[in-house]
């Protein structure tokens, strides 16, 4: 039990010091945050996963500066809040690709990259004056970078589990 208390810690602080890394390019900032929740559902179930996320939504949300170096309600219902809420299911869906064989491990991946854009672009939109310029913004832009975060993730954890001898 106390493990467990300690990986959740230990991720939460993963995410949310990863989170803090931003490029602002726009309404939507590049982040690390995809690929810290991505390298995190190698080695959590998907309910811990989740609760992580949950918490780091969480502590944003009461103020401290993990979303992309701020914090607060007024980012998680602003221009990029979608895709922050997106991380939720992200996290749950992304820890159950590890417990797949190949092939399906990429389709739940990209199921995973899909739970944080449709929310965010939906969400953007709003803020946009429709889904086509939300694409334009937060789509467009982004999705060559996320993917390369979720391959150098994937990667990495392969790599670690292999070594720390966990089920690859």
């Amino acid at each position: 039990m106390h493990r467990k208390i300690v990986q959740i810690g230990f991720w939460l602080t993963i995410v949310s010091v990863f989170s803090t890394f931003s490029i602002p390019i726009g309404p939507v900032p590049v982040t690390l945050q995809i690929f810290a929740i991505f390298l995190m559902a190698a080695f959590l179930e998907p309910l811990e996963s989740t609760t992580v996320t949950a918490g780091y939504l969480l502590i944003g949300f009461i103020g401290f500066p993990v979303f992309a170096g701020a914090g607060g309600p007024a980012i998680l219902f602003g221009p990029a809040g979608g895709y922050i809420w997106g991380f939720v299911p992200a996290a749950f869906v992304s820890s159950i690709a590890w417990k797949k064989d190949s092939i399906f491990r990429l389709f739940f991946l990209g199921l995973a990259l899909l739970s944080v854009y449709m929310p965010g672009l939906l969400w953007l939109s709003i803020f946009t004056g429709g889904l086509a310029n939300a694409i334009r913004i937060g789509f467009l832009p982004f999705i060559w970078i996320d993917l390369l975060k979720i391959s150098f993730a994937f990667f990495i954890a392969k790599k670690l589990r292999k070594t720390f001898k966990l089920e690859v």
